[in-house]
C-alpha cells in the first residue's frame, strides 16, 4: 500500500511536470530557456537555436520528465526503505509499531531468521513480532536464541537490560520487495511501559546480514522539540513534575503514591533529558502513572526545555567503560561509551589491558574487536609494568563484557516515603539529603550550594558528608534488614533495594548539578583520577549491602539476577571511585570481598570473567599511595592486607581462569608475582614491623581460597607447577624467609579476629 501511494504521487508529479513543459517552459524565449536539473541549480542557461523544430523541444521535454520521474522514484524508494532507529514501542497494552524494508529477490529466498537487539525486553512474552501478514511470534527464551553474554545472565527476564536475540522465520516469511515487520507490546507487568528495538536485520542461513547499513538511520535527540511550545505549557509541565498526584502503575486497583516525578528522578528532570528519553516515552510513562495525555505532553515539553545536553540514550548503560571515554568532556562521562563497547566475550577485554596505549584507541568497537590480537599474540605484551602497584590502570577506558544497568534500573520502583512512611520522613537520612528549594545548611544539598565548595572538596569534608549520609541510610534500614529475625520477602527486598537506588539517583543528581565529577584533583592532587566520585554509594547499592539474599526474595526473583546486580554495582564503584591511591585499611573499597564477588557471580552464571577480574585485581594492587611506605599500617603498602598473587594458582580460582590459554595464564601469573615482589623489595624489611605490632586482618570465606594474607612464598610449589620462572620463585622464597625471620624478631603477629561471610554485612564491598 505504501509503495502504491508513493507511485501515485510520482505519477501526479510527472503529469504536473509535463503540463509545465507544455505551458511554462515553451512560453519562454527559446534563446533564454532554463533547463531543470543541475543547470537550473547552478543558474546556467541553455541556449537553443531559434530555428530548431518544435518537435525537438517536445522530445527533450519528455526526456527530462522521465529523468525527473526516475529521480523522484529513487528518492521515494530511499524514503521507504530507510528505517529510523530505534523502533520505539511505548504505551498501553497492545501498542504496535511497524517498519518496512526492501529485500532484493535473490536475497528474499535466503532469509532464515530475524536478528534483533531489544532494550527493555524484561520478561517472557512481553513482546511479539509479525513479518508481513504471517502469524505473531511471542518472544521468550524458548522461541528465540539469546546471544551471549546475555544468555548466561538469564536471557529474557535476566539481568541485562538489552539483549540480542534471533527469531527463526518460516522459509516463505520474507518476500521480494517491500516487507513489513511489526513489533507489539503485549502486556505490562506493572513495571514497564514498552521497549525499543535498537537494531535489527534479516539473516541468511549462514548468519549473513541481508539489509545493508544504509538501510538504517539513527534518530538524533538534538533535533527533538517540545510537543507544546508555549511557555504556559512548559510551566504547567514543571508544576506537574514537582507535584502531580501519581498512581503506582496502570494495573487495576493500583494505589496512589506519595512520591512525585521529581522524587524518584533527578529533582529537575535532567536525567530524562541527559539520557535522551523521547517525548513519546515521557508521555507514555505519564499515562502509566495515571496522568492524562495532555499532562504527559506538558511534562515532555518541560523536559525538552531544560538547558541540559543529551549525550546518553536510554539503552546505553551509564558509565559503561570503553576507549575514548576520557577523551570526551567530563559532562559526557555518565552517558558511557555505549552498548557497542559492551563486548560479546570477556577475552575481548585482554588486548585493552595489555596492548600498548593507543593501539586500539580511536577505532570502532567492531573494528577493534576484529583487529584485536589473538590469544597467542597477547602473550608477548604481558609484562610486570601493567601490574605495577605504583602504576595507574584506567578502567574507564577498558571495555568489558558485563553490561551495566541502564538508567531505568537505577530508578527506584518504590520511593522511601512510600516504603517506610514517617520513619523515612523523620529520619536523618531524609534530612541529610535536604530540600531542592533551600533547606538546611547542614544537608548535602545545602553544603554543596555554599560558595566555598572548593574548600569543602579540598579539605575532604565532602567525603565525610557523603559517608554520613550513607551511614544514615543504614541506620534507617537497620531494624528492617539486620538481625536474625528478618523474614525476607520480595516486597521487603524491593523496598530496601529501592531505598538504595534512591540514594544512588540522588547522588548522581547532586554530582551532576554541582559539577563534582571533574574536581577530584582538588582533593587528591595531581595523582588523583581526572574524573571521580567522592563516595562509595555505588557499591553500597548492591543488594548484598543490605543483606538481600539470593533466591526468590532477591532481585529478579533469582540468585543469578541478584548476583548480577551485586557485581554490577561493585563494578560501577571501581569505575567511579576505586580509591584514588588513598586506601585506608579496607576503605573505601574492601577489595577482598569485591574480588570474591566474581566467584559468587560465577557460581550462578557459570561464565568466568578472567579479564574483568584482572582489571579489579590490578586496581586492588594499585590502591595505596606510592609515596607512603609500609610503616603506615593504615595507608601504606602492606602485602598482608590485600589480594595477593596466590589467586592465580589457588585451586578455588582455577575455573575463573580456565578461558586463558596456558601460555597467557603463565605470563600473567609470572608478571603479577614479579610486580608484587618488586614492590615488597622496594622497602627494607625493618620498615614493615615495629615491636608489638599486630595486624588486624580477617580471613575471607573459605570458598575464596587463600587469596590474601601475604604469605605468598608458601605457594612456591604451585607457582613452579604453573610454569613461573624458577629464578623468580627462588627470589620469592628468599624474600619470604627473610620476612618471616624479621617478623619473629619483632614479635610481629599477623593475627586478629577472623571474619567470615556469616558475620557482618554479606559481601559488603564498600565500608
Amino acid at each position: 500500500m505504501i509503495l502504491a501511494l508513493r507511485s501515485n504521487a510520482g505519477a501526479r508529479a510527472l503529469n504536473g511536470f509535463s503540463r509545465s513543459i507544455g505551458q511554462g517552459i515553451l512560453a519562454k524565449p527559446v534563446a533564454q530557456m532554463e533547463m531543470p536539473g543541475e543547470s537550473s541549480h547552478s543558474g546556467r542557461l541553455v541556449c537553443l537555436p531559434r530555428h530548431q523544430p518544435r518537435a525537438r523541444l517536445q522530445r527533450l521535454g519528455a526526456t527530462l520528465a522521465v529523468a525527473v520521474f526516475t529521480s523522484c522514484l529513487a528518492s521515494l524508494a530511499t524514503a521507504v526503505t530507510t528505517v529510523t532507529l530505534p523502533v520505539e514501542v511505548v504505551g498501553e497494552n497492545g501498542t504496535t509499531s511497524s517498519v518496512t524494508v526492501e529485500v532484493p529477490a535473490r536475497r528474499a529466498r535466503e532469509v532464515r531468521s530475524l536478528w534483533m537487539q531489544i532494550h527493555g525486553l524484561s520478561y517472557a512474552d512481553m513482546v511479539s513480532v509479525q513479518v508481513n501478514k504471517g502469524g505473531w511470534f511471542s518472544l521468550n527464551n524458548a522461541t528465540v536464541a539469546v546471544a551471549e553474554p546475555g544468555k548466561s545472565y538469564g536471557g529474557i527476564g535476566g539481568g541485562f537490560s538489552t539483549l540480542k536475540v534471533t527469531l527463526a522465520l518460516p522459509a516463505d516469511a520474507v518476500v521480494e520487495g517491500a516487507n513489513s515487520i511489526q513489533f507489539r507490546f503485549n502486556q505490562s507487568n506493572g513495571v514497564v511501559s514498552g521497549f525499543r528495538v535498537v537494531a535489527f536485520n534479516l539473516l541468511t542461513g549462514d548468519s549473513s546480514k541481508v539489509l545493508e547499513p544504509d538501510a538504517f538511520t539513527q534518530e538524533d535527540p538534538d533535533t527533538w522539540t517540545p510537543p507544546l511550545r508555549d511557555p504556559d505549557s512548559m510551566l504547567a509541565g514543571r508544576e506537574l513534575w514537582l507535584s502531580a498526584q501519581l498512581r503506582a502503575s496502570t494495573l487495576p486497583n493500583a494505589p496512589q503514591i506519595r512520591a512525585h516525578c521529581a522524587d524518584c528522578h533527578a529533582h529537575d528532570g535532567r536525567d530524562l533529558k541527559y539520557f535522551g528519553f523521547s517525548n513519546a516515552s515521557i508521555v507514555a510513562r505519564s499515562r502509566f502513572h495515571g496522568l492524562s495525555d495532555l499532562q504527559g505532553q506538558q511534562i515532555a515539553s518541560y523536559i525538552r526545555s531544560l538547558s541540559v545536553a543529551s549525550p546518553g540514550r536510554p539503552w546505553n548503560p551509564p558509565y559503561q567503560p570503553g576507549p575514548g571515554l576520557d577523551g570526551q568532556t567530563v559532562a559526557n562521562w555518565a552517558a558511557g561509551a555505549g552498548l557497542a563497547w559492551a563486548l560479546d566475550s570477556d577475552s575481548a577485554t585482554l588486548p585493552f589491558i595489555f596492548a600498548p596505549s593507543g593501539d586500539l584507541a580511536g577505532r570502532s568497537a567492531q573494528d577493534a574487536a576484529a583487529n584485536a590480537p589473538d590469544g597467542s599474540a597477547i602473550v608477548p605484551l604481558i609484562s610486570r609494568s601493567v601490574f605495577r602497584p605504583d602504576g595507574n590502570l584506567n578502567p574507564r577506558e577498558i571495555p568489558i563484557s558485563l553490561q551495566l544497568p541502564d538508567w531505568s534500573h537505577w530508578l527506584p520502583r518504590v520511593h522511601p516515603l512510600d516504603a517506610w512512611g514517617q520513619a523515612f520522613q523523620n529520619s536523618e537520612f531524609s534530612e541529610l539529603y535536604g530540600s531542592t528549594s533551600g533547606g538546611s545548611r547542614q544537608s548535602l544539598r545545602g553544603v554543596l550550594a555554599l560558595p566555598d565548595l572548593s574548600a569543602l572538596i579540598s579539605s575532604g569534608r565532602i567525603v565525610t558528608y557523603f559517608d554520613k549520609w550513607k551511614n544514615a541510610r543504614r541506620a534507617l534500614l537497620k531494624s528492617y534488614v539486620e538481625g536474625g529475625g528478618v523474614k525476607w520477602t520480595p516486597d521487603l527486598a524491593l523496598k530496601a533495594y529501592s531505598t538504595q537506588l534512591w540514594q544512588l539517583v540522588k547522588t548522581w543528581e547532586m554530582t551532576q548539578e554541582f559539577d563534582l565529577e571533574g574536581r577530584g584533583r582538588e582533593l587528591f592532587g595531581a595523582t588523583g583520577e581526572s574524573r571521580t566520585w567522592f563516595n562509595t554509594i555505588p557499591a553500597a547499592t548492591a543488594p548484598a549491602a543490605v543483606n538481600i539474599p539470593d533466591g526468590p526474595s532477591g532481585m529478579g526473583g533469582s540468585a543469578l539476577t541478584n548476583e548480577y546486580f551485586d557485581a554490577s554495582w561493585y563494578e560501577l564503584q571501581v569505575l567511579l571511585n576505586s580509591g584514588n591511591h588513598r586506601h585506608r585499611d579496607r576503605l573505601p573499597v574492601d577489595w577482598i570481598y569485591v574480588i570474591g564477588g566474581f566467584q559468587d557471580l560465577y557460581g550462578e552464571s557459570r561464565r568466568p570473567e578472567p579479564a574483568r577480574l584482572l582489571v579489579a585485581l590490578i586496581k586492588a594492587m594499585q590502591s595505596t599511595d606510592p609515596r607512603i611506605g609500609p610503616e603506615d599500617v593504615a595507608q601504606g603498602w602492606r602485602p598482608s592486607q590485600n589480594v595477593d598473587p596466590t589467586i592465580m594458582v589457588d585451586a578455588a580460582w582455577a575455573s575463573m581462569f580456565q578461558l586463558l590459554s596456558s601460555d597467557a595464564k603463565r605470563a600473567i601469573t609470572e608478571s603479577l608475582l614479579g610486580a608484587w615482589l618488586d614492590k615488597n623489595m622496594q622497602y627494607p624489611l625493618g620498615r614493615y614491623f615495629r615491636v608489638g605490632l599486630s595486624a588486624n586482618i580477617y580471613a575471607p570465606p573459605a570458598s575464596y581460597g587463600s587469596i590474601s594474607g601475604g604469605k605468598v612464598w608458601e605457594a612456591a610449589p604451585l607457582f613452579m607447577a604453573a610454569g613461573v620462572s624458577p629464578e623468580l620463585v627462588r627470589q620469592l622464597q628468599k624474600w619470604g624467609a627473610s620476612y618471616s625471620d624479621t617478623a619473629a624478631r619483632f614479635q610481629y603477629s599477623p593475627g586478629g579476629t577472623a571474619r567470615s561471610r556469616g558475620t557482618g554485612p554479606k559481601k559488603n564491598g564498600a565500608k
